[in-house]
């Protein structure tokens, strides 16, 4: 064979060896930084999704009991995960042109964090608040917890608990009188489910009776939340402290503190503790929570 032969074909193989490379080396770089952030872009906007997803579900259920509708079932329809595809390539299912589809778990307890009401020369009521939670599997992206309890939504991740939403506690001056109006929400339910999948929560207002006629005028109304972990104790205490602020009540009218996992706000009024300057309204909110899969075949 003639040499020049020779060099063709060998320039030939050199080319598609180099061909090779540059697609190897292309799909390594999409995988290393394309891949991830593609992933994160989608469990960024998954989570948005689920945080619209709990404030809408607070202003529905504040709607239920502030009208009053005992009864009336409300259904809410989310996804656990981005519901992206796993595909995947070599034997350990590594992925090469699409992000791996994240995950999460929700679940209604009973239970957990409680509070208490105490009023001034009355029996102590402790009301059992339970939750409704939201804990992502993320692979791109932080995890994030999102609860729903007495009323308020919390975000919980590495930097810890936030308060997204308030609770309806409200703290304010009425002719020179302390007013605290709240409405202890209470979760009744147990279930639990994981997956990527569709769920539906299944919320019904309970018809109960009041909390043991709270309402009235007291001297001093002392209301404290167990919460049973520290970072949501530190969430409640914020909770408290921007409900007094919001409606700039004096500081000398109450005190606000945290201890062992528990948040408290102390209302005593303009005056002594010995003066019925304090009007407390409560409105009791008892749901019956379910969760149920809503994947089906045409999904």
């Amino acid at each position: 064979m003639l040499p020049h032969a020779r060099d063709d074909g060998l320039s030939e193989v050199v080319g598609f060896v180099l061909l090779l490379g540059v697609i190897v080396v292309a799909l390594a770089l999409y995988q290393l930084y394309g891949v991830p952030a593609a992933g994160r872009e989608d469990e960024i906007a998954h989570m948005n999704q689920v945080k619209d997803r709990f404030v809408d579900y607070k202003i529905a259920l504040d709607s239920l009991w502030v009208n009053n509708r005992s009864g009336v079932l409300l259904s809410t329809a989310f996804d656990l995960g981005t519901g992206a595809t796993t595909t995947g390539g070599g034997a350990f299912t590594i992925p090469i042109l699409t992000p791996v589809g994240s995950g999460g778990t929700v679940s209604a307890k009973s239970g957990g964090a409680n509070l208490t009401i105490e009023p001034a020369g009355k029996p102590t009521v402790t009301i059992p608040l339970g939750s409704l939670s939201y804990k992502s599997s993320n692979n791109y992206w932080v995890d994030q917890t999102w609860t729903y309890q007495g009323g308020a939504v919390f975000l919980s991740q590495e930097g810890g608990t936030v308060v997204r939403v308030g609770p309806p506690i409200s703290v304010y001056n009425t002719n020179g009188s302390a007013t605290v109006a709240i409405t202890p929400v209470n979760i009744t339910g147990s279930a639990s489910l994981a997956g990527s999948g569709p769920v539906r929560m299944e919320t019904r207002l309970r018809d109960m009776p009041a909390y043991g006629n709270l309402t009235g005028n007291y001297p001093w109304v002392n209301i404290s939340i167990d919460a049973g972990d520290e970072g949501y104790a530190q969430a409640w205490e914020r909770a408290f402290r921007e409900a007094t602020r919001r409606e700039g009540i004096p500081p000398s009218w109450y005190k606000i503190g945290r201890a062992s996992g528990t948040a408290y706000v102390k209302i005593e009024g303009p005056y002594t503790n010995t003066t019925r300057d304090v009007n407390l309204m409560t409105t009791r909110a008892d749901y019956l929570v379910s969760i149920t899969s809503a994947a089906s075949l045409i999904e």
